[in-house]
C-alpha cells in the first residue's frame, strides 16, 4: 500500500481535524506516574483518554517510561494489561521491583494482567508474526470492559511484518478505544517500521514522546522530548533530562545540573 506525499499530508490533515474535534468530547483526567518531579515537568501528569506514542532507540528508556506510567497508574487503582514482547511476567515483576516500581501487590490482586508475546529460544514464523497485530486488535475491542490501560511494549516488534492495512487497522480500533475513555500506550523503535507507517502514528497519536540520548557537558545524558501531550494539566516541559535510579525508577536531572 503506497500513497504520495500529497495523500498523507492530506491524510494527517483529516486526523488532526479528528483530533480537534475529539479533544473536547470526553471528561479528561490525570494519572500519576508515582514519580512527582516527572508529573511536574508533564504538567501533572499522563492525560487519560489518549492514545501515547513513545518512540526511541535500542536503550533510551521505552520501557522504563511505560513500566513507570504502569507503577503510577496500579497505585491508582487503575486496571491494566501490558502486553510485552520484551521479557516473561517473573522476569517483567523483577525488573521493575528492582528499579522500585514495585506493583507486585497489584499483580497478584490481578489489576495488572500481563501477556507476554515472547517465549525463550523461540522465533516465529513470519506467517505468524503477520497475525499477532490483528489478534491483539481483536483482544483489544472484546476485552475492553476489563482494562482502563492498555501497554504495548513494544508495537513495532508486533507490526514489523504486519501488512501496512493491518497496521492501520489496528490504529484505528485504537482510537476507538480512546474514544471510550482509555489509554492506550505504544513503544516504538522508529527504525523498525517503514516511514510511510511511524508518519501515520505520529499523526494519530494524540500525544508523542520521543527519547533519545545526548551529550550534554561533556556527558551522555537521556532525553526526553515531550513533541505533543493532549489534554495536559498544566506547562509541559519540552525537554526533559532524566537518569535511571534504582531508589526509583526514572530520575529527573536539572539541564542545569547535566551541563554541569
Amino acid at each position: 500500500m503506497s500513497l504520495t506525499i500529497s495523500d498523507l499530508d492530506k491524510e494527517i490533515k483529516a486526523l488532526e481535524e479528528e483530533l480537534k474535534n475529539f479533544e473536547y468530547s470526553l471528561e479528561g483526567y490525570l494519572i500519576s506516574t508515582g514519580n512527582e518531579e516527572l508529573d511536574m515537568r508533564l504538567g501533572g501528569g499522563i492525560p487519560v483518554p489518549n492514545l501515547l506514542a513513545i518512540e526511541g532507540d535500542h536503550g533510551t528508556g521505552k520501557s522504563l517510561l511505560a513500566q513507570q506510567i504502569t507503577y503510577g497508574a496500579a497505585k491508582a487503582g487503575k486496571r491494566i494489561v501490558y502486553i510485552t514482547t520484551e521479557s516473561g511476567i517473573k522476569e517483567l515483576v523483577i525488573q521493575t521491583k528492582k528499579l522500585s516500581l514495585d506493583f507486585t501487590e497489584e499483580f497478584l490482586k490481578g489489576y495488572i494482567r500481563i501477556l507476554p508475546v515472547h517465549m525463550e529460544g523461540v522465533r516465529w514464523a513470519r506467517k505468524v508474526a503477520r497475525e499477532l497485530l490483528h489478534v491483539l486488535g481483536n483482544y483489544m475491542a472484546y476485552t475492553k470492559d476489563d482494562y482502563d490501560i492498555l501497554v504495548i511494549d513494544s508495537f513495532s516488534v508486533l507490526a514489523v511484518y504486519a501488512d501496512t492495512s493491518v497496521v492501520l487497522d489496528f490504529l484505528t480500533r485504537a482510537r476507538t478505544m480512546v474514544k471510550e475513555g482509555k489509554l492506550i500506550i505504544l513503544t516504538i523503535h522508529p527504525e523498525v517500521l517503514p516511514n510511510e507507517i511511524m508518519i501515520r502514528i505520529r499523526a494519530i497519536a494524540d500525544s508523542y514522546i520521543k527519547l533519545d540520548f545526548a551529550m550534554v557537558g561533556g556527558k551522555l545524558i537521556k532525553v526526553m522530548k515531550v513533541i505533543k501531550l493532549r489534554g495536559a494539566g498544566g506547562p509541559v516541559d519540552s525537554t526533559i533530562a532524566f537518569d535511571v535510579d534504582p531508589a526509583f525508577g526514572i530520575k529527573v536531572v536539572p539541564l542545569a545540573l547535566a551541563k554541569a
